[in-house]
């Protein structure tokens, strides 16, 4: 039955993600992230894709004032490199179809008259 899901989970990791950083790019109180933001847009989209696939487990113990840390070996991290870089292309295909481009070009990108030959 899990097998079934991964893809709509996916998508819904994906749209969570991407609805996120369409939200931080409208909210006035980050005026640093908007459409024309394009490095900060894709850090916001890598980090929210980074949590949705990557699966690191902690435990605290308030007894012993301790945190553990588990799923690290080599091969989990390896694995988790590639669940990443697959939830990244997913969650930016989401926010392309959903919002439009991550970023667009800069105002003077944008105003500027072509040069003329």
């Amino acid at each position: 039955m899990a097998a079934e899901n991964v893809l709509a989970t996916q998508i819904t990791l994906g749209m969570i993600g991407s609805g996120l950083l369409q939200y931080l790019k409208n909210a006035k109180f980050l005026p640093f992230i908007n459409d024309h933001s394009a490095a900060i847009n894709h850090l916001v989209l890598a980090v929210t894709s980074a949590a949705g696939a990557i699966g690191v487990h902690t435990a605290w113990s308030a007894s012993s004032h301790s945190l553990t840390i588990t799923g690290l070996s080599a091969a989990s991290m390896a694995g988790g490199a590639w669940v990443w870089a697959k939830q990244w292309a997913v969650q930016y295909l989401v926010h392309k179809g959903a919002f439009g481009s991550v970023s667009l070009p800069g105002l003077l990108a944008q105003t500027a008259p072509a040069p003329k030959p």
